[in-house]
């Protein structure tokens, strides 16, 4: 149920059929939301800001990280500190693709006495100083659509008042608020689809699509993870016949999920009717295919019917255990005859 969009994703369970239609800003599957290879909000994680608190925080030494070093640190509200460089293999926040100083930038523009680059001057000096390294470094394998995005991180404000002008591009995977989340292993060898955990719940905000706790409002629940690649071992497989091979899949997925053994018996998929939720599924585009990513979530939604987008209901509650669909319990279903 996942196409390029803009188009209706329909699925059809015994007596009832919905439609879901995603916003344009999620091309190419659910939780598609492109970076372009530029930094996202608040992408200099490590870049403390404020004033007199900055000050009094401890320096680090960025110098002595470069391309290849997976660093970590350690972040509380603005504040960053730990900064150490770590095994790719341990958690870490960033990997590095290359080192920069901005000392040695043709202008006086980070001169002694200068301060750290803005939000927008750090969109630039990524288009400028990161993009093209970093992707040389991944050997063009960076899922255009995935969870990691390419990102510089400068050095807090106490040491860049010392005189530290280090530059560190990267890729680092942002939450909704675009700060580093931890990751293990290297970028370049990883699957890098946005598939989450089965039992999460995730809103779909313009062109964002975040985790949220599943008492909050969300637009789908994940109720399995899917790897592609076992299936279709060889060349990416069309989005059709993605969507043929993940109907069935996915279907059963959400009967099991909601109570069902996915059998297709009679009655089987009582919990599924009843819940008046639709099975749904993301898809990969054949960039993110070559990129080398494979999985993709099967998951439960609602569309929004008379929508004009055909955008997503909000639903509240784990969808196993009573929830609520726009405020509502799910609408009372008539009852069905027996298959023959």
């Amino acid at each position: 149920m996942s196409r390029t969009v803009p188009d209706h994703r329909t699925h059809r369970t015994r007596s009832r059929t919905l439609s879901v239609v995603l916003t344009g800003a999620l091309i190419g599957g659910v939780g598609a939301a492109t970076y372009a290879f530029v930094a996202p909000q608040d992408s200099s994680p490590v870049a403390q800001r404020g004033v007199e608190k900055d000050r009094k925080a401890e320096p680090v030494a960025f110098s002595t990280a470069g391309p290849g070093d997976c660093v970590t640190w350690t972040s509380q509200g603005d504040v960053a500190t730990g900064f150490e460089t770590v095994d790719c293999a341990a958690p870490h926040r960033f990997e590095v693709s290359t080192h920069e100083d901005l000392a040695r930038y043709p202008t006086s523009e980070f001169g002694e006495n200068s301060t750290p680059p803005d939000l927008d001057r750090q969109e630039q000096l990524t288009a400028e100083l990161c993009t093209g390294p970093t992707m040389d470094y991944l050997q063009g394998r960076l899922d255009p659509q995935g969870r990691y995005t390419i990102a510089p991180i400068l050095p807090p404000a106490a040491a860049w008042a010392k005189g530290d002008r280090t530059m560190l591009c990267g890729v680092m995977s942002p939450d909704a608020d675009g700060a580093a989340q931890e990751t293990t292993g290297r970028v370049a060898g990883a699957d890098q689809s946005r598939a989450a955990a089965p039992d999460t719940c995730q809103r779909a905000t313009g062109d964002t699509v975040s985790d949220v706790p599943c008492d909050q409002p969300h637009s789908w629940q994940v109720t399995s993870v899917v790897n592609l690649g076992e299936n279709f071992p060889d060349a990416w497989p069309s989005i059709d016949d993605q969507n043929k091979y993940l109907n069935d899949l996915c279907t059963s997925a959400a009967v099991r999920y909601l109570g069902g053994k996915g059998d297709g018996s009679d009655g089987d998929d009582d919990g599924l009717y009843r819940s008046t939720l639709t099975p749904f599924w993301t898809t990969l585009q054949q960039e993110s295919w070559d990129a080398g990513s494979r999985t993709v979530n099967c998951a439960l939604t609602k569309s929004r019917p008379g929508d004009a987008g055909g955008g997503f209901a909000d639903l509240a509650g784990d969808v196993r255990s009573g929830f609520t669909i726009d405020g509502n319990p799910p609408a009372e279903q008539p009852p069905r005859n027996p298959k023959k």
